[in-house]
């Protein structure tokens, strides 16, 4: 398709007001206009610029410009080490008991829609809460217009974190669950001995935790880690503005970027990570703005990372 040119300036509005015309105009669909890809800067210089009549094969020069997506902003539940799964000696096969009621950041008895098939999956553990959206507008129905944003209040994932009572580094933990957009996604974390091993992965829903290998016969308890998921894919940290506690963070230290390869079990991130560097306590606030590339905002793998690793 050619590209349609207007010879601004464009003016977009949702209505005007009775307070501003003896013509108002009520729009019930009032909401943010959506542009696939972002928009841009057109180089206004005459090799580079758009020209009446140019043929459909000739280029429009330009930068990218405005993509600073508002990720995250959100205060996290404080970290624990217990709070998806309460102690309890591990069974090789057999998932581990998950808690049964909403707290400690772990809302129980979530139902989300999977992104893969449409199907309805219930009984969930979310951590952080459910995602919600932002809907603008009232729709046909009364539920919500065409335009729905992911919000920002609701967008925090986490790794998970086995803590070991004994020495199970010759077991495993795999962790199956699901992202923020409802893909479903699965980790295995190898044990740790007396201590505490962490996933790379990090997930919104938890569905179980199944132990396996040679297991200590000692107590494990199962929990959410300051590993924090970056809703938007980042390949390098100065793709990403990021403060916690109101004090922007300036050093690299804690971003672990988006893996570009196959996801497997045991893989990182999709869409990259930021491992908090002053632990999470219910009240600090963390903001996230990721910037994608120009390389990146052509294709969904480009913005929302490689396809989660799932088996079930």
């Amino acid at each position: 398709m050619a590209i349609t040119a207007h010879s601004g300036p464009l003016v977009v509005f949702g209505g005007i007001p009775a307070s501003a015309s003896t013509s108002p105009d009520y729009n019930s669909d009032r909401g943010p206009s959506l542009f696939d890809q972002g928009t841009g800067l057109m180089d206004p210089r005459v090799p580079y610029m758009y020209k009446p009549g140019i043929g459909a094969d000739e280029p429009v020069y330009g930068f990218l410009m405005g993509n600073f997506i508002k990720a995250i902003n959100q205060v996290p539940s404080t970290i624990a080490a217990a709070n998806l799964a309460a102690s309890q000696t591990p069974v090789d096969g057999t998932a581990l008991t998950l808690v049964s009621s909403t707290g400690a950041g772990i809302t129980v008895g979530v139902s989300i829609t999977r992104a893969d098939t449409g199907a309805t999956v219930t009984g969930l553990r979310a951590i952080d809460g459910a995602v919600t959206q932002v809907k603008f507008g009232s729709g046909p129905s009364g539920t919500g217009g065409p335009v729905w944003l992911w919000n920002p209040a609701t967008m925090i994932a986490r790794a998970v974190s086995i803590t070991s009572a004994g020495d199970d580094s010759a077991a495993t933990f795999t962790v199956r669950g699901y992202d923020i957009y409802g893909y479903p996604m699965t980790e295995t974390i190898t044990g740790a001995n007396t201590t505490i091993a962490r996933g790379a992965k990090a997930f919104k829903y938890i569905v179980s935790i199944t132990p396996g290998g040679t297991l200590a016969g000692a107590a494990v308890t199962a929990g959410v880690t300051d590993i924090i998921g970056l809703p938007i894919r980042a390949d390098y940290v100065s793709e990403t503005q990021i403060s916690m506690a109101d004090a922007w963070i300036t050093a690299s230290t804690g971003f672990t970027a988006a893996v570009t390869t196959t996801a497997t079990a045991t893989t990182g991130d999709v869409r990259g990570t930021y491992a908090l560097q002053t632990a999470s306590n219910n009240a600090r606030r963390l903001a996230i703005t990721v910037s994608p590339s120009v390389a990146n905002i052509s294709s969904s793998s480009g913005l929302f990372g490689v396809t989660q690793y799932s088996d079930f």
